[in-house]
């Protein structure tokens, strides 16, 4: 081999890997991974350096893996063709805009991991998704998200259980309205320095909540552990404040948050929420016992009307006898004689 075929050879896996390296080899080529998890159709297209999401997929996917990859803009159609996704995963990336409509697809979404971008805000159609639980939008800076946050629609659709907003460098907790459904919220990492206390009250079922490396001021770090005491919540990631001030100073929580009107009407969504989860639990037993009667007495219907079948079919066969006419000339000829000798005999006995 001469120097100028290793020459080229060298020149062209330059090019080659350079290419990859900036997105310029077409995905077709460089193709996503397609396994079973959990029976949830999951597509991974993890590190691929795509700038936008591949078309391409199959259109059943559930379980969708862009993490750590070059996409700098989400379009209204980016997602259209994939209305039964669940998880999405999209961490890692350079999403700086999303268009009005992206996420309108997917109603089936449950989980959404948006972290670790270049957002400013947080998408409001994304509160409206009506089966959302887990949403991560963590290491964004989210500076628009509280002016953004004023035309949003409320109660949201969404029923939130898990938000992650830790590092988004928020000076308080995103007002979302009431969230009956919420257990945990990660705000770690944020100044929280105009903590508004009536926050927690939008958030009746809270069961654990991490304010860690907050820059939370004595008397918000009193009324926060004061809160969460009595509303029994796990208080592990919760600064411990280093000074108690006395109520003139720092005024207990009670009154804007358990004995808040925000507060019994998420305590309210809670408790009809219940009733309407037991009430579809004892229509759908209700339902399932009906069922099971009525195919029970079509069964027995079928059985009954299979067995007069068989009866009359037994009728038919089980036929009368049929004389033939000569037969019947011969014993009429037989009863007349034998009626003749009867009259003989008594003829007979007469004399």
């Amino acid at each position: 081999m001469d120097l100028n075929s290793m020459i080229l050879q060298i020149s062209f896996i330059v090019m080659y890997s350079e290419m990859m390296a900036y997105g310029f080899i077409g995905q077709e080529e460089r193709k996503c991974k397609y396994l079973r998890v959990d029976k949830l159709l999951k597509i991974r297209c993890y590190d691929m350096n795509l700038k936008e999401v591949p078309p391409y997929l199959k259109t059943s996917v559930e379980v969708l893996d862009l993490s750590f990859n070059r996409i700098k803009k989400l379009k209204r159609s980016s997602f259209q063709p994939y209305k039964n996704i669940k998880f999405l995963l999209l961490y890692e990336n350079m999403i700086q805009s999303v268009e009005p409509g992206s996420f309108s697809y997917l109603t089936s979404l449950q989980e959404i991991d948006l972290s670790n971008n270049a957002l400013m805000t947080i998408p409001l159609e994304i509160f409206q998704l009506p089966a959302l639980r887990n949403l991560y939008v963590d290491s964004n800076d989210l500076m628009y998200l509280p002016s953004d946050l004023e035309a949003l629609e409320r109660p949201i659709q969404a029923p939130l259980e898990y938000l992650n907003i830790a590092d988004c460098g928020l000076q308080d907790l995103p007002d979302l309205g009431i969230l009956p459904k919420l257990w945990h919220i990660n705000a770690s990492l944020n100044p929280l320095m105009d903590l508004s206390i009536e926050r927690f009250a939008l958030m009746c079922n809270l069961k654990s909540v991490d304010l860690t490396r907050s820059e939370l001021t004595p008397c918000q770090c009193q009324q926060v552990n004061n809160h969460l005491r009595v509303v029994e919540v796990k208080t592990k990631f919760v600064p411990v404040c280093l000074e108690t001030l006395d109520g003139s100073k720092c005024p207990l929580p009670y009154n804007y948050t358990i004995n808040s009107m925000d507060f019994i009407a998420c305590k309210n969504s809670v408790k009809l929420a219940e009733k309407r989860s037991m009430w579809l639990f004892v229509t759908g037993c209700a339902g399932g016992i009906l069922s099971v009667l009525l195919i029970m007495w079509l069964c027995i219907h079928r059985r009954r009307k299979k067995n007069v079948k068989k009866l009359r079919a037994s009728a038919l066969q089980r036929r009368s006898l049929v004389i033939s006419p000569k037969n019947a000339i011969n014993k009429r000829d037989h009863q007349s004689n034998y009626n003749n000798h009867n009259n003989d005999l008594l003829s007979c006995d007469t004399a």
